[in-house]
């Protein structure tokens, strides 16, 4: 994918060397570090990536735009199938623990010597059905992987803050990978395929399912079973084309806090997620869960009306509640006593295409709770499970006839440093031999109305079946 020959010469002048119009610095502790020209459009140097394997790009493109990374041609790549959790071709115990003992493996021998929000680490996805390391009973079979994480130490840091973008690689990185990660940024990149649907696009889901499912849920609940299931559906085309290319229009679309395109050879997944499952920096860990939702309107005082709504809606802020409790219960478990704090509660987020109630829970972690283990604690999330979460993950299991896969799971970077930022994969496609399928849900409680809940899970993802519809061939 990438073309035009180039010297490969590096002139050396003391601290700072010009590598065709790039700032390369001799870094201490053999850290390699090149500086890069800053660009706000970071999807233009992912582009230059597309040549080497698994390319991946974790994208903030909100109001609070941070930092974006984006990496290619991992030093290892951890798989997890059904129960066969893999380090390239090692069998693993479980993918926690491959994830753990991949970052020990690889971790730098010496700190980094620039401030970086990332320095290197584990990239990709873990999918909804490994649930099954944590809940052996709720086993589904997938026809694909259920997880898929590189380990990269070598990426790029693009800080939209501090306006910077930096090429780096660890004192573990191999010169020659660094080096032609490098050199590919010197090239102009082709443009991908456009992706088109070469078939119907097929909804898993009739409005009758949906209800059967609902009044099914509705007896759970009254029975005294759970208090609140997410209930979801799924829809299926054929395709051709590059993923990227369709990534590169629903992302300018949707502009999402956390959006993601993993572009690994076997899937590849394009997330718009506007939702955090958990962070840790330092010993601080935040969840963000979402639940309640109202679609935007064209006309602004509709639009304030329903935003309106949606912030005085007794049952929304309800079921907000009940999954701030649920974030509660699974900090706690990871958390210094007493640290558990709500920061915000039904907090107002809006999006292209909906308003969301959004409640922050942030805690103090234990010292012997890594990222890995506290990742495990809150998997999957409980704002796309119910509550209390085992019981409903198992309605689920039992109502749902398709697999979850990377839906629902967590997307984002496990770090060599520790820290750790996932996001929760709603809003998201799959890739895979030439079919791609996306899912919709949405949370039920006692007083649900199934036809509303059912135009509500369709409202979530409408941006991508409208834009799927108009590239029908």
């Amino acid at each position: 994918m990438l073309r035009l020959d180039f010297a490969r010469r590096l002139d050396s002048c003391g601290r700072h060397c010009k590598i065709r119009g790039f700032a390369r610095r001799a870094s201490l502790l053999d850290w390699k570090i090149t500086t890069l020209p800053y660009g706000a459009d970071s999807y233009e140097l992912f582009l230059r990536l597309q040549g080497f394997p698994n390319p991946v790009l974790l994208e903030s493109l909100g109001a609070a735009r941070s930092m974006d990374v984006l990496a290619a041609l991992p030093v290892s790549l951890l798989s997890c199938h059904n129960w066969d959790t893999r380090t390239d071709e090692i069998l693993q115990p479980d993918p926690f623990t491959a994830i753990r003992q991949a970052l020990q493996r690889f971790a730098p021998t010496q700190p980094c010597p620039e401030p970086l929000p990332f320095t290197g680490g584990a990239i990709g996805f873990l999918g909804y059905e490994l649930n099954r390391f944590i809940h052996p009973g709720l086993h589904r079979e997938t026809s694909g992987p259920d997880m898929l994480m590189g380990m990269y130490d070598v990426f790029i840091v693009v800080d939209h803050r501090q306006q910077r973008s930096l090429l780096v690689g660890t004192p573990q990185a191999a010169q020659a990978r660094y080096d032609a990660i490098r050199r590919s940024l010197e090239l102009i990149p082709e443009t991908p395929t456009p992706l088109a649907l070469t078939g119907a696009l097929k909804h898993h889901t009739s409005p009758a399912e949906y209800r059967a499912a609902f009044e099914r849920i509705q007896d759970y609940i009254l029975n005294g079973d759970c208090y609140q299931v997410n209930l979801t559906q799924c829809f299926e085309a054929p395709y051709s084309g590059h993923p990227l290319a369709l990534y590169r229009k629903l992302s300018q679309l949707q502009q999402a806090d956390f959006s993601a395109y993993l572009g690994f050879e076997s899937q590849q997944i394009l997330s718009f997620s506007p939702e955090r499952l958990v962070r840790r920096h330092g010993d601080s860990i935040l969840a963000e869960p979402i639940k309640g939702t109202r679609r935007r309107d064209p006309d602004p005082l509709v639009d304030q009306a329903l935003a309106q709504e949606l912030t005085e809606s007794a049952k929304d802020q309800a079921e907000n509640l009940m999954i701030v409790d649920l974030l509660r219960n699974d900090l706690g478990r990871c958390a210094e006593p007493g640290s558990v704090t709500v920061s915000e509660l039904f907090g107002l987020r809006s999006y292209p295409n909906v308003h969301h109630l959004v409640s922050q829970i942030s805690a103090r972690a234990r010292p012997d709770f890594d990222a890995t283990r506290i990742l495990q604690h809150c998997f999957p999330g409980g704002s796309v499970t119910g509550a209390p979460k085992l019981r409903a993950m198992q309605i689920i299991r039992e109502l749902e006839p398709h697999a979850r896969q990377v839906y629902c799971g967590a997307i984002g970077y496990l770090g060599f440093d520790g820290n750790m930022d996932t996001n929760l994969p709603i809003r998201t496609l799959l890739c895979e031999q030439g079919q791609l399928r996306y899912w919709a849900g949405g949370g039920l409680v006692a007083d649900s109305d199934p036809e509303a809940e059912f135009e509500e899970s369709l409202t979530k993802v409408n941006f991508i079946t409208n834009q799927l519809i108009k590239s029908i061939t």
